[in-house]
């Protein structure tokens, strides 16, 4: 299974994907108890779920976006929602302010994105809250997730880490100011005391640059940029000439699409931030080549991507290389339309799905998907998301633990999983407000980042706050 994957990749040889069957599901309305009670926790407005903590001031500009639709009933959604629209894409290179591009991420930019795109008091509150756990269950000592255990340091804390600074936390942020700055230093020794890359399978590294590169771009601290390079280099080295990745960063036959969702994750991200690694716009470039090649093309499968060989294609899957074609570019490709329809028609987040309780292969795995799917349903938008938006929220508020973190559907529980789950879960629910901006820029934005010269462009990106 993907999770299984994520866990013991250090094993070079080639694992057999698990084909998870699924058949064409009617999407089942939330049962009128649980709407009630998911109504009542919504009578608390956004205003009173964000902190007060104060944070740097957006520079040099504010987020305008539109605040008409929102209500505190059950979430609702413009239907005419486009992503590009909450974009803005103001350079900055002051360390520890928060960058325009990141304005969805300050405390009046994240009750804007939430009342526009159907965020809620309720699920804001379930950020908070998770995000205290994680503070409080971070190693005081050396900044690491998990608190006691030895188990996937690098890469829990890389996604706690993206947790806090989805939410604009920053060393500066009065009440997670610690945590973030112990989490980013400990990502940096790490880096800095490690080889060429971090992990031996490909998935620790990827996930640590994605955090890193966040990291700089948010705050543009020298010290993140040095190891962030270093680790986008080796993904960069590590790219297989068709454009995937697989384990340990090996260039044969075999390629592993899940892994590669995290190094295009990190490729984004410092591509964005301003990462000045030769080559990442190439990769970049390459990874959707690689994706639109393997998505099945026919049979029973098409449309559908596959695991680590064509033709056997997988829900998982596509909804990991679905939001990678969204996150460069790529989202009005026919193959991510088409990777939409499938997630749509599909997927569904149900904490009690009576067969994820039965089969180990899909328990070990829900959350990673429903990550990847969420994101993707955001990306898409208009009905699509307003449909997805009231199914996923109200299961993720129900089913968070009363301190405030997520355990695994299905009772898979060891010393990493509260962390795993928590850290996707939140991630989930900070989607309204926590994107990078597309990979084609405006004219007037081209080669203004990373020296010039590197991005595309694009006429009509969308709002642009000047």
């Amino acid at each position: 299974s993907v999770m299984m994957i994520f866990i013991k990749g250090e094993n070079s040889t080639e694992i057999p994907p698990v084909e998870v069957t699924m058949e064409e599901l009617e999407v089942k309305e939330i049962e009128p108890e649980v709407i009630e009670e998911i109504e009542e926790l919504e009578e608390q407005p956004v205003e009173e779920a964000v902190p007060t903590v104060e944070k740097p001031d957006v520079t040099p500009t504010e987020n305008t976006a539109s605040t008409e639709d929102f209500n505190n009933d059950m979430p609702q959604t413009d239907d005419n929602m486009d992503f590009d629209a909450v974009l803005d894409i103001s350079p900055n290179a002051t360390p520890l302010k928060l960058s325009g591009l990141y304005g969805g991420r300050t405390n009046s930019g994240r009750k804007g994105m939430l009342r526009r795109f159907g965020g809620s008091g309720a699920g804001e509150a379930a950020v908070l809250r998770a995000l205290r756990w994680l503070k409080d269950h971070q190693n005081k000592t050396t900044g690491r997730w998990p608190m006691d255990s030895t188990t996937h340091g690098g890469a829990m804390t890389g996604l706690a880490l993206l947790t806090f600074l989805a939410h604009g936390e920053t060393p500066l942020s009065e009440e997670f100011g610690n945590t973030v700055q112990m989490g980013i230093q400990y990502l940096v020794e790490k880096v800095n005391k490690g080889g060429e890359r971090i992990g031996g399978n490909g998935y620790e590294n990827g996930i640590i640059a994605y955090a890193l590169s966040e990291a700089y771009g948010l705050t543009k601290i020298p010290m993140i940029k040095g190891p962030m390079d270093k680790l986008i280099l080796s993904i960069v080295e590590g790219q297989q000439p068709s454009g995937g990745f697989d384990y340990g960063y090996k260039k044969g036959a075999r390629f592993d699409v899940s892994l590669s969702g995290w190094q295009i994750q990190a490729l984004k991200a410092a591509y964005v931030s301003g990462s000045t690694v030769p080559g990442i716009h190439k990769a970049i470039e390459k990874s959707s080549e690689f994706l639109k090649d393997v998505q099945c093309k026919s049979g029973a499968r098409k449309g559908y991507f596959p695991y680590s060989k064509k033709g056997q294609g997988t829900i998982s899957m596509t909804d990991v290389a679905t939001l990678c074609l969204q996150l460069i570019g790529e989202g009005h490709s026919k193959e991510a339309l088409r990777g939409v329809e499938i997630i749509k028609n599909n997927e569904k987040v149900d904490w009690n799905d009576k067969d994820m309780h039965k089969n180990a292969s899909i328990h070990h795995t829900k959350v990673y998907n429903w990550y990847y799917a969420t994101q993707a349903m955001f990306h898409h938008g208009k009905s699509t998301w307003r449909g997805w938006n009231k199914m996923f929220q109200p299961q993720l508020i129900k089913n968070q633990e009363s301190d405030g973190h997520w355990e695994l559907p299905g009772g898979f529980k060891e010393d990493w999983t509260p962390y795993y789950a928590t850290t996707l879960c939140t991630l989930m629910l900070e989607v309204y407000y926590r994107y990078l901006p597309t990979f084609k820029l405006p004219k007037k934005m081209a080669g203004a980042v990373a020296g010039g010269g590197a991005f595309d462009v694009d006429d009509d990106v969308g709002l642009i706050i000047e």
